[in-house]
């Protein structure tokens, strides 16, 4: 199967981060979080809340067409994040295929994480679940 460059590029990466500093990426991956967060703080954005802290991540990945749709909800300060339209799933296949763990790499799902723990104060983690080609969720859940 042919590839486009900027996923041939971001999956060679991807892999030598893993074979380098194994699960030592997901710190990585999460700062990469931190600097979306800070472009959107910068932008103007409203991350007060959770609510319009999630709103300012949807509408981000929405606009850039990185997620054809994305959406939440929110119960007892944890969020459940669904999103279809991935433009990252030729990367978590290939992930998938050499067995790299995909469960905190994701942009989506890292940012609505990093956006809940700037507007609550508290930790989360990211519990990572594929429903069907383009399309997944994750339970965004305090420790």
């Amino acid at each position: 199967m042919e590839r486009d460059p900027g996923t041939i590029i971001t999956t060679g990466l991807m892999e030598a981060l893993w074979n380098t500093m194994g699960e030592g990426c997901t710190a990585l991956w999460r700062q990469g979080a931190e600097g979306f967060y800070e472009l959107l703080v910068a932008s103007g954005k409203d991350m007060s809340t959770p609510e319009a802290s999630l709103e300012s991540v949807k509408e981000y990945f929405e606009k850039f067409k990185s997620v054809s749709s994305m959406d939440y909800e929110i119960n007892d300060g944890e969020a459940v994040v669904k999103v279809e339209g991935c433009s990252a799933v030729a990367i978590a296949d290939y992930m998938d295929a050499h067995n790299i763990p995909e469960e905190h790499s994701c942009l989506f799902f890292n940012l609505s994480m990093v956006a809940l723990e700037h507007a609550t104060g508290n930790m989360y983690d990211v519990e990572r679940e594929r429903d069907e080609p383009g399309k997944c969720h994750a339970h965004i859940k305090r420790i």
